[in-house]
Parts: C-alpha cells; structure tokens; sequence
C-alpha cells in the first residue's frame, strides 16, 4: 500500500526540467517568429505601430517620465496582445502569404499559440514549487495558473510584490509572460477593480473589468509606472479607503450621541463612530437628511466592521462588505493617470476647517526635514523608509502621503531625466 502511495506521488510531480526546457525552446520560437518577424509584420499590415502610439499618447504625461526601452517594451506588448489575444489577427495571418513560406515548424508554432490565446492577467503568487516557477491565481477571474518566469525571480530578489500585470502565453506545458513584467507593491485587486471602474464607470464586474483590459489594456499598463508607491501601515492596520453608499435611508436621529460623535451643517451630520473617530481608523458616516443617503466611511477595513456593526444594531442595513476599497497609493496613482481629482468624501468638504497658518508652516517645516532625510537615499537608487522617516521627525506620514509621493516621483523623474 505504501509503495502504491509513493507511486501516485511520483505520477503526480511535475517533471520541472523537462517543462523548462520546453519553455526555453518555446523562447526561442518567441524570439524568432515574433521579436524579429510578427511585430514588424503586423506594424505594416495593420498600422498597429501607429495604433500603438496614440494609445499610449494619451498618457504622454506618464510615459514621458519612464525610460525609452520601457516604452518600446509596451508598445511592443500591445502589438502583440492585439495579434495573439482571443480573436486576435493571427487569425487572419495565418492565412497571407508570408506566414504560409514559412517552415513548417515555425508555422505549426504559431498554429497552436492562436489556438490557445495570451491574455493579460492580474495574478498574484501562491508559491513558488522550483526556481523560476510560480504557481499564479488571478484575482479576477479565479483562474490557477502554472508560469514559469525568470524575470519574476530577479524582481522578487530585489522587493516584495503583491500583485503582477503580466500578458501570458501558453507554450503546452506551462504559461510564459511576455513583454514587460508589471509588480505592484502596494495595490490590490480592490485598487485595482477602483482603478478600471475610473477608466470606465460601466464596468460592474470583474468579467467587464478584464473585457476592458483586452479591449485597451494601455490605461492598465500605466500602473506600473506608480507601481513602486509603499504599502502604508500604521498601527498594524493597512491604510485603505473604505466606502459604502445607501439611499433611501430613514436614520433615527434619537439616540445617535450614545455610539457616535455626531456634527452637523444644515441637512447633512457627520457621525464619527466612539473609540474609532482618530487614527488610523477615523470611522465615520455622512447623512443626507434631505436626499436620505448615507454614506460610511473608514481607513482600514477593522474601522469599518465596527462602523457597520453599529449601524446594524440601529437596524439601518450597512454590509459587511463596502462598495470601494482603495488605498492611499492607488488613489493618488489614478489622479495622476487619469488627470483628475477623485472626490470619495464629498461631504466631509463641508465640515474641513481652515488651517491654522502657523500649523501650516509646522507641517512645511516637519516636510522638508523628512526631504532632507530621505533624498540621500534616493540619490542611492533606494526606496526611503517614510514610516521611520515620518516619525522620526514627527510628521503624520498617511495625512501626506499624497504630498510625498508627488515629490518623490518628481525626483525620480529629474533624476532620470
């Protein structure tokens, strides 16, 4: 019996050089059909060079910043996406000429790549079973996948990723990216499900969501060049905006001061949750009497379940899972993409109170020290640690956070430049 089980373990391990050398040949099929034939070939049969270019023309303002190659990389992805994805053009190439001279090896290769289409894949790691190998789940679709990638293994050895944008292709044995590899540090599948819904506010689900990146995935390549905004954690909670909307609300007004702090500027009150009003939860709700919307806020997901608990025991149906979640890096990345400002907190706009000036000057002050701090490292081709920094020269790094990433990135910029 034991040696049976033995057996059954044996049938079921992956023979992972065999499959690595099937992905280095694979390469080379890549390399050569596709590096030095099929984009050169689709730029001049269907303009996609020139296609390629207005798309990300759009986004002059972020590609501007990051290095030519990089450039060159994801137009080269995009051309490629657009002959190999489902429905693709290879369809069509397979029957021209140029494609028919060629050997039958080369041929029958690319024959079975349009067979299984590339996609684009938000994906996260599960594990790593053998060097260079990575068992992947896309967030999105669910979807469990085998990717053998090199490049991952080089970017990992440097930082730690959350979440990867990478276009794969199957080569029989296991997936392979190609092009650019895209790693985010701080953004989640929530940022990342804001983020389209920003770019096209009729996605309602993640199926539209990834119809959206096959239909243009440009707007999604530009993340990566903010990939490298910090996860922020403060008091062991990560940071993130947390936000649900309720409408035709009949709220209860007697009894609110025994849970919340509750303000209030004409029809509207502001009710911070007790215990949970400061950072770094800063749980509050807004309610329109007027229009009876409602809506619930916090900085961390913790904040959140005590904001909705307690809404729930005044039989007002608040869920246990928000509409949005985004983070502090994903919220400033897409205000920089898409060139806009992005209110979450509208009414809160009508409770701000002016800023002391000398307060201000105390915050420019604790600002620039950090700067100073923080520059040498940068000038070291590092990332500064803000959460050290920021204490150390008593500055609340998540009030910020925006300011400072702004800056960073601006000296990032010049340096390149």
């Amino acid at each position: 019996m034991l040696k049976l089980f033995e057996s059954l373990i044996f049938l079921n391990m992956k023979n992972y050089t065999a499959i690595k050398a099937a992905c280095q040949s694979n390469s080379k099929f890549t390399s050569r059909i596709l590096d030095e034939f099929l984009v050169y070939y689709a730029a001049d049969k269907d303009k996609l060079d020139k296609e390629a270019d207005q798309r990300l023309g759009t986004y002059r303002h972020i590609t501007q910043s990051i290095d030519k190659s990089w450039y060159n990389m994801l137009k080269t992805q995009y051309i490629m996406h657009r002959v190999m994805k489902e429905g693709g053009l290879i369809h069509k190439y397979l029957k021209h000429a140029a494609i028919k001279r060629m050997e039958e090896e080369e041929k029958s290769w690319l024959e079975e790549q349009a067979a299984s289409p590339w996609k684009f894949s938000f994906a996260r790691v599960v594990e790593s079973p053998e060097a260079d190998f990575y068992n992947m789940e896309d967030v999105f679709t669910g979807d469990t996948y085998l990717l053998y990638s090199p490049g991952m293994s080089d970017i990992l050895k440097k930082e730690s990723v959350e979440l990867w944008f990478n276009l794969i292709g199957y080569n029989g044995s296991c997936w392979q990216t190609f092009g650019p590899l895209s790693g985010y540090r701080s953004f989640s599948g929530d940022d990342v499900f804001f983020f389209a819904t920003e770019v096209n506010p009729l996605i309602a689900d993640e199926d539209a969501l990834m119809e959206d990146v096959s239909r243009n995935p440009v707007p999604y390549m530009m993340l990566f060049a903010r990939s490298n905004y910090p996860l922020t954690i403060h008091e062991g909670q990560v940071l993130e905006i947390v936000v649900s909307e309720l409408e035709d609300v009949e709220l209860n007004e007697a009894g609110l001061e025994k849970k919340f702090q509750v303000d209030r500027i004409d029809s509207v009150y502001r009710m911070k949750l007790k215990g949970m009003e400061n950072k770094p939860h800063f749980a509050a709700a807004y309610y329109d009497k007027e229009e009876k919307f409602l809506q619930v806020t916090a900085m961390t997901e913790k904040g959140y379940t005590a904001l909705a608990e307690a809404f729930q025991t005044l039989k007002v149906p608040v869920g246990a899972f928000a509409d949005i979640y985004v983070r502090p890096s994903m919220l400033t990345a897409a205000q920089e993409i898409l060139k806009r400002e992005i209110e979450l907190l509208p009414y809160e706009l009508l409770f701000e109170e002016d800023i002391d000036q000398g307060d201000a000057d105390v915050e420019m002050k604790k600002l620039n020290e950090l700067m100073a701090l923080a520059i040498p490292v940068i000038n070291q081709g590092k990332d500064p640690d803000l959460e050290a920094l920021a204490q150390q020269v008593g500055l609340d790094v998540e009030a910020n956070m925006e300011t400072l990433t702004a800056i960073f990135e601006d000296i990032k910029g010049k340096r390149k430049g």
